[in-house]
Parts: structure tokens; C-alpha cells; sequence
């Protein structure tokens, strides 16, 4: 949190601080993909949507292996 968050902006009070910090952790909560949980957000996966977010990925994959293989086959 030092390197990424306090450092870069350093608090000028108290309540700045606060400020900083909440901002960083709302952040890191509701923005930041988290490669623990399957790259999606902390917030995505309490709210249980961690399924459709899979899901959806799944079957991007699956559309552009689809479209790659057609293209290979055309050339």
C-alpha cells in the first residue's frame, strides 16, 4: 500500500490520508483484477458473478478459436 498508494500521493492531514486510503482500497476492491480469485474483482466475486464472468470469458475463447480456425482454413 506504501509503494502504490501513500507514496505517490502524499497526505498533506490526517483526513487526506483517510481520502487516499479509501480511494486506494474502493480501488482495489471494485477495480483490480485479482489473480487468486480468477482474475476478476473481489466486488464481482461477492456479489457472485465470478459464474458469468468465467462463462463469458469461456466463451470469447471459444468464438476467437472458432474464427482463427476459419481463417486458417480459408488461406
Amino acid at each position: 500500500m506504501k509503494g502504490t498508494c501513500i507514496r505517490v500521493r502524499t497526505p498533506l492531514s490526517l483526513e487526506d490520508a483517510r481520502d487516499i486510503v479509501a480511494d486506494f482500497v474502493n480501488r482495489y476492491n471494485t477495480r483490480r483484477l485479482h489473480s487468486a480469485i480468477g482474475y476478476i474483482t473481489p466486488k464481482d466475486k461477492l456479489q457472485g458473478r465470478a459464474e458469468t464472468i468465467l462463462a463469458g470469458r469461456d466463451a470469447k475463447l471459444a468464438a476467437a478459436g472458432e474464427a482463427r480456425k476459419a481463417r486458417r482454413k480459408a488461406s
